[in-house]
Order: structure tokens, then sequence, then C-alpha cells
């Protein structure tokens, strides 16, 4: 079969002279350490080009990424630029490749070639019928961790290679008495799935590794098959995924990764940092080609990111430039406090909307989901349509509704639907009790004691007396409004406990949801900023519908740019997070995320620093740069808005 070429390609010409290195490369291992916005996606595909262009067979070519869909849009990009041979390059996630694997040489681990690839919620399923078919049983089943937060434990296990105890004391100490029955339920999980022929997502890499390190002709073949691997985002990959790498490349090492040590922001996820910073250790030899030539911001953004990420404590060295030498400097803003951000933000917003910038070429980045409340009740009241990515808008979820639900019923008796919200809170419960006994209260006298009127049954009576005399005496207390959520909080916790395994981190957002209060002296005008509800379709009247401003959190941001970016709470005790400050690890990355968020700005960058936050022990305290501005010099950036 003859292709005819879409053109001549001058690679040389029409790249930069990195990215034509590490695309015109010869054999053998290449680790491309790709600077924000320096054309990373582009170098991919024209190495592929290259290598079927020069005479590769395509067949022989594997391209591991993340999604199958950024594999199939880098091989898309490939084709039209060179022809359909491309096609026969393999592409695919790690995942596919190690279930390629497993369908082939499956005989050799004793399973079916048919076997089932559970997904998420198979695999929840089968972990629940562990957790009730142990034996000896566990005693206290009800308490127990559910199926879901199980998963996650054995899932990060497998991909960092720590023990089930380590996992627990690293990601939710709080469940430490239940590691031994946790470990007997991962027994137990991995005997269901050998018995019934089935595999999770994590089996999928470490049953295809264990495959290639203990058959060395299953290795000898496989390794055959593709004579050259392409690697792509190679600093977010775990343990099983650095170790497939370097099984599939034996024998032959042609092996590029390209990737940013200094956008490494996924640990929570497994990913582990030292996978990119041991490349030449796996692979002796290895050509490292920096791409510090950036496309999508201004030199001044660019010398704020450099900045930020030259002191990092490891890393690869580079410096990002650019040919767009001019353009205005970031800003620096430094508002009195969190209102006054918020408003702040409104008000920038407004002014690059009436100098014609777009809503949706405007992002408003942050540490933490809770970050952006205050400014997401601003937005509501303005009638500012926004789309929010990462963490959860404000009241969508249940734990956050619930406290709300009960604060509406203390500033309105009579509301019914709160009423059944927090009513279905209680034991034995449900809906048709919840209306039948939330009519009863709703409709009863405003100074009636509702206590009295709660029907008598064995099964729930006290708790729901226990209810309404707590909603009583929260209202009647003295004292600021957080107080007064912080005592319902402390009357949720059991239910919290009973409901949610990570209630130590729901504690903490409930914990948010008091410190905002504080500014108000009444809780109505309180639930009234806090009521977010859809814009009404007038919104759309006098504008594109798509037209939304972007509210994000960085992790959620990356890979994204925007024009416009104003990053807010750049704060010490805010990015970096309190709970990275033991962690030197941890702390390097909270670095990196800041990074991150500098570098998604391709024209305009304005960075927020509140001059005082409130604590609720300590009141309004002032609050200093994130330590990672601090260490950045004054002239780079503008101080006036």
């Amino acid at each position: 079969m003859t292709h005819t070429k879409k053109r001549i390609i001058d690679y040389e010409h029409e790249m930069n002279a990195a990215q034509y290195e590490a695309v015109s490369s010869g054999p053998g291992p290449i680790l491309v350490i790709a600077g924000a916005g320096s054309g990373k996606t582009r170098t991919i595909v024209y190495r592929v080009a290259w290598l079927v262009d020069h005479g590769v067979d395509p067949s022989s070519i594997l391209l591991v990424t993340f999604t199958r869909k950024a594999s199939q849009e880098m091989l898309g990009r490939a084709i039209r630029l060179l022809d359909d041979r491309i096609a026969l390059v393999s592409g695919g996630t790690f995942h596919s490749v190690g279930a390629s694997i497993l369908r082939r040489y499956s005989r050799i681990l004793d399973f079916d070639a048919s076997f089932t690839i559970l997904d998420q919620s198979d695999s929840h399923d089968a972990i629940d019928i562990a957790r009730k078919e142990l034996s000896p049983p566990i005693e206290d089943l009800k308490s127990f961790p559910k199926p879901r937060t199980i998963s996650e434990i054995i899932s990060r296990a497998a991909g960092t290679g720590d023990s089930i105890p380590d996992v627990i004391d690293q990601r939710c100490p709080h469940l430490e008495d239940y590691g031994p029955d946790i470990e007997r339920v991962r027994l137990y999980y991995e005997h269901y799935k050998k018995s019934h022929h089935l595999m999770d997502y994590d089996d999928l890499l470490s049953r295809s590794m264990d495959l290639l390190e203990t058959s060395e002709n299953v290795r000898r073949q496989v390794c055959a098959r593709w004579s050259h691997i392409l690697v792509d985002e190679y600093q977010d990959t775990n343990r099983l995924q650095a170790r497939m790498v370097r099984l599939l490349a034996d024998g032959h090492d042609n092996v590029m990764a390209v990737g940013d040590d200094s956008q490494s922001i996924y640990s929570f996820r497994g990913a582990d940092f030292k996978n990119i910073m041991r490349f030449p250790e796996l692979f002796p030899g290895t050509r490292i080609i920096k791409l510090e030539e950036n496309y999508r911001s201004v030199q001044p953004i660019l010398e704020v990111a450099n900045s930020i990420i030259e002191r990092a404590g490891v890393g690869f060295q580079k410096r990002l430039f650019t040919n767009k030498k001019h353009g205005i400097k970031p800003l620096l803003a430094r508002p009195f406090s969190e209102k006054e951000q918020s408003l702040l933000v409104l008000k920038i917003v407004q002014e690059f909307r009436r100098t014609g910038v777009p809503l949706n070429d405007i992002a408003v980045l942050f540490r933490a989901g809770f970050h952006s409340f205050d400014l997401e009740a601003e937005l509501t009241k303005t009638r500012s349509p926004y789309v929010k990515y990462g963490g959860f808008k404000f009241v969508e979820s249940a734990h956050i509704k619930d406290v709300l639900a009960h604060l509406r019923v203390m500033a309105n008796k009579n509301d019914r639907i709160s009423w059944a919200r927090i009513l279905k809170t209680i034991a034995h419960i449900g809906d048709k009790t919840a209306k039948t006994l939330a009519s009863l209260f709703a409709e009863a006298d405003r100074d009636s004691d509702l206590s009295v009127l709660v029907p008598e049954h064995k099964k729930y009576t006290d708790a729901v007396k226990e209810l309404v005399n707590t909603l009583s005496s929260v209202a009647q207390m003295d004292g600021p409004l957080p107080q007064k959520i912080d005592e319902l909080n402390r009357f949720l916790t059991p239910y919290l406990q009973s409901m949610y395994d990570n209630y130590p981190k729901r504690l903490r957002e409930l914990e948010q949801l008091a410190q905002m209060s504080a500014p108000y002296n009444s809780l109505t005008e309180f639930l009234n900023d806090v009521a977010i509800e859809p814009p009404d379709h007038e919104i759309d009247e006098d504008m594109d519908s798509r037209e939304r401003l972007t509210l994000s959190t960085i992790h959620s941001a990356k890979g994204l740019e925007w024009g416009t970016v104003i990053i807010i709470w750049a704060a010490e005790g805010r990015i970096p997070s309190p709970m990275s400050l033991g962690n030197p690890d941890d702390l390097e990355e909270e670095r990196r995320l800041l990074y991150v968020a500098v570098t998604r700005a391709k024209e305009r960058l304005i960075i927020v620093v509140p001059e005082t936050i409130y604590d609720r022990r300590l009141g309004v305290v002032p609050a200093s740069p994130s330590r990672f501005l601090e260490e950045i010099p004054m002239d780079r950036f503008a101080t006036r808005w």
C-alpha cells in the first residue's frame, strides 16, 4: 500500500532548536523537560512523524498517555501532519497497555483471556462483598469504612508500593484501628477477583508488570513489538507506571519521556515526583533536552514564574523565556479582607469586560475549593455567570447543605423543606416519616415547644427531641454567629462520623463555614448571601451563553490557559497549605502548585493577598504573602490597581 505525503515537512525550520533536537534525536533514552507552554504536545506529534518519516515501522511505535483522548488527539495531529501510516502507531493509556499484555498472555497467570475488567463501581461492589463475607466477620460492619474508602486505600498502596498501615497513617490516620481488618478485606478481595477471573485497574498494571518480570520469554516478545516508546506527562507517573516504562524498553532503551518536574502536583493521586528525577538512573546514558521557550505568556509573567521555581530544592534547572518581551507586569494586590478581595475581583473582571475582554478568557484560581466561597456569594449577588472546577460549589456537598438546613430552621420554624432534610439525618427516619414530622413542626405556632409535639416512637423519639432542643438552645445562645455554627457542628459530628469515612475533612470544611459567617451580625443576612441559586434566564439575553467566568482550583487548571488569570488567597496558610508544613516534599509541591497557577496566564496576571484573615480563635489577624511570593524581587510586580 502506498502513502502520499500531505507535504514535505521542514522539521528544522518548523520548530525551535530545542524542539528540533528532541524530535530528531537518534536511538537511546531521552528525557525532554518541557517547561510550561513550551510546545510539549507539538514536540511529541513531530517526533512520531519524524520516526515514521525516517523509516521506523509505525506499528513498532508506542505512545503512552494518561487518557485515551490525549493519545487519539496527538496521533490525529500526526496523521494530518504526515500521512495515514501514523494510524498504525499504537496509542493508549498505561492501563490499556497492561490490558493488552494480559489478554495475550493471561494463560501464564492461570487467567482466562476473557477476564472482566472491574470499573470503580464494580470494584466497590466486590470490596463490599469481601467486607460482608470475611471469616471471622467484622464485629461492627456498620461503623467499618465504606467500600469506596477501602478501595482508595488499597489502590494507593498498589500504586505507591506502601503497605496498608502506611497508607492509613499518611492519608487517613483516624482509621488506624481498622487497619488489620482492611488488610483482611484486601486479601479476600484479591482471592475473590482471582476465583472469578476479574481484574481491577491496578491489576492491569501490577499483574502485567509481574508477568514481564517473571517471564523472560514474554518480556522478549513484548519488547520486540515496540522498538520506540514515547511517554507523555512522565512527571505524573506512579511507582507501577515508571516500572512499566522500564520493563517495556528492556533490551533497546529507546524511550522518550516528556514531562516537567516543575508541574508535578498530583502526589495525592499517587504520582511520584522522584520518578522523573530518577529517569536518568533507570536509563543510563539518558540525553536530557530542555524546552524553555514559552509560547503562552509574556515575559513579565515568566519572570515571576522563574523566580518561584528557581528556588525549588530539587529539580532540573530551567528558565522560561519568550519572544513576547513586552507586556504589563503582574499585579500584586493587597485588599484589607476576604470581602474586599471578592469585591476587588469583581471590579477587575468588570473593568476587563468593559475593555472587550470576554468572560471566558478570565480565570480565578485558588488552592482549595472553599477559598472561593465568599467570591461565589458576591458573584451570585451581582448575577455574574460563572463555572467552577475542582472542590465543590458552595452548598453542593451534603454536609454543608445539612448545616445550612439546620440554620434555616433556626431562622424560620415554618421551613418545611429544611425540616424534612434535617430529620432524615436521624436513624430510622425515612422520607415518609420526615415529611410527616416536618409538616407537624412547620405548622406549629412560632413560640410553641416542638419537643412536646414529637409522637412517641421507640426508635426515634429521643433523637428527634434532642434535635429540636438543640436547635432551640443554639438559637438562644449569646455570642457571634460562628459560635452557633460551631455548636451545630459539634451536635452533627456523630452523624458525620457514621455517614462519611472522610469525616475529618468534612468537619474542617464546616469550620470554614463557621469562619465565613464571622462578618455577619444577622443569621438571615448570612443565609441570604449563601443561598446560591442558578442565574435567571434574563442574564443570557445580553451576552453569549458561553460567557462565564471560570473559577478553578489550581489542580483542575493544569494544562489550561487564559488571557487573564487572577490568583486569590496567595497568602501564607492558604498556599502553602498548613498541612504541608511538616513535610519538605509536600512543601515543595506547594511551590510547584503556585508555579502552575502563574503559568496559566497569557497576558495579564493578578495575584491577590488579603492583608487580614479571620481566625475563629484569634479574630481578625494579619495575613502575610505566601513564602513563595516573599522570595520574588518586588520589582517583578506592579502594585497599583
